[in-house]
Formats: C-alpha cells, structure tokens, sequence
C-alpha cells in the first residue's frame, strides 16, 4: 500500500502555453489574454521582440514561398498576420521574434508597405526561425 507521505507533492499545474507540444504555442484567445494582462514582450531583458502569428498562416506562408513566390498565393496568409482579429479564437498562435527580420518596423503595416506581400512572408518566416534558433 502506498501512504500519502511516501507520495512527492503535487506539483502546480502548468499553463496552457507551457503545456503544449511546440514551445511558446498558445492560441489566439491566450494570446489576446496575455496582452490584456499588460505582459508587454517588447519590454524584457533579453530584448525580444516578440509577436504572436496564426500558426495555420505561417504554414501557409512556408508552403507558398517553396512553390513560387506569387503574391496572389501568399497574400490571404499575409492579411492574416495583418488582421489577426480576424483570427478564430482556437487557433494556435505562435511567437515569432522580430529582430530576425533585420530591421526595426513599427508595424506589420509597415513591414507590409516596405516589403510588400512576398518581401512581408518572407520576413515572418526569418522572425520564426530567428525565435526557433534563440529560445534560451
């Protein structure tokens, strides 16, 4: 028989975002929570620059860069990125941190005038590979 004090103890539980297979996962609700909080990513001590995309549109994203770079296939993903209210609350949103894209924007607006649909995928592609490679 096993006594509750041979037992280690509970542990707390862990919030969603931390419980999820992809590291820094959380959907569009938790996402639209944590910026109520206040939780402010720009501001931390590593200097992250941190934004959360829709992961279905950054797979979407990858798949229509590798078949041709056609704006007219890549644009209804970049609008998302652009519009992320239009985001279904269960999607998955994932970080990307901006400081890949090599160049301080104000905006996603901003990417999107000075890059332009395929220039704006491609720089959302280099902000989650640059978060992927400096998660510590």
């Amino acid at each position: 028989a096993v006594s509750a004090e041979s037992l280690p103890p509970p542990r707390p539980a862990q919030p969603a975002c931390h419980s999820s297979i992809r590291e820094g996962a959380m959907s569009a609700e938790e996402a639209a929570a944590k910026a109520a909080e206040g939780d402010d990513e720009e501001v931390n001590l590593e200097g992250e620059d941190l934004f959360y995309v829709p992961e279905k549109a950054l797979t979407g994203i990858k798949e229509k860069l590798k078949n041709g770079k056609k704006e007219e296939d890549l644009k209804p993903f970049v609008d998302q990125l652009v519009n992320p209210e239009d985001v279904p609350d269960e999607d998955m949103m994932l970080p990307v941190d901006m400081r890949g894209v090599g160049k301080d924007f104000d905006s996603v607006e901003d990417i999107m005038e000075e890059l332009g649909v395929v220039g704006a995928a491609e720089a959302f592609v280099k902000a989650r590979e640059y978060f992927e490679a400096n998660k510590d």
